[in-house]
């Protein structure tokens, strides 16, 4: 071992994926959403340091995938599995109505009807489930640099993700859910398209 350090942390990493998978699958806990981030950002700190993007193209690459894979792992959690979003109980239903769950949410809160916190998860969650995918799929895949591929991109993995829920009984069919989906991802792509055009030509003169 040429870094003992970094191994420690390359092991550390690993075991505690592995507690982060456990805590959420086990069915033994129901974890809520600000220790999932505790979690995450744990992770994320560990994987940081036990590949250390920073040193060259081959360790950024490696992060990023890791990192998107981590990702993917956390979103799979939450839109099927996750106990504390009701993914154990058999749900179901379709609105195709667009506007009308976001504005049903609005309206309830408004009456003192439901929580303002049921209303965050609900809809500035759905808004950032796939922002992430902004950040990834345009550092990962060069096609996605185009504006209309990943458009197209994300709609069609939030339209599978939408008919999977409800033909599986872990989620409703909404359009309001694929509308939020979308423009929480396409707002990010939007404003880290000048980061990208400043990265390309950049590289370009280097």
């Amino acid at each position: 071992m040429k870094n003992p350090v970094i191994w420690f942390f390359r092991i550390l990493c690993v075991a505690f994926l592995g507690i982060n998978i456990y805590l959420e699958h086990s069915g033994k806990f129901i974890v809520d959403p600000e220790i999932k981030l505790i979690l995450a950002a744990i992770f994320i700190a560990l994987l940081t340091v036990a590949v250390n993007p920073f040193k060259g193209s081959v360790n950024k690459k490696t992060w990023l995938w890791i990192m998107f894979l981590y990702y993917l792992w956390v979103l799979a959690n939450l839109l099927f599995f996750d106990l504390g979003f009701g993914r154990h109980a058999a749900l179901s239903g379709i609105n195709l109505k667009p506007f009308y769950t976001i504005r049903n949410y609005l309206t309830a809160y408004e009456l003192g009807n439901i929580t303002k916190e049921l209303v965050v998860i609900n809809l500035i969650g759905n808004l950032a489930a796939f922002a992430p995918m902004a950040i990834f799929l345009p550092a990962l895949f060069k096609v996605e640099h185009n504006f209309l591929v990943f458009f197209l991109t994300i709609f069609l993995m939030v339209a599978t993700v939408e008919g999977v829920q409800y033909f599986t009984g872990t989620g409703s069919c909404d359009v309001d859910d694929l509308i939020l989906n979308v423009v929480g991802a396409m707002v990010i792509w939007v404003i880290l398209l000048p980061w990208r055009i400043i990265m390309k030509y950049k590289g370009r003169w280097q």
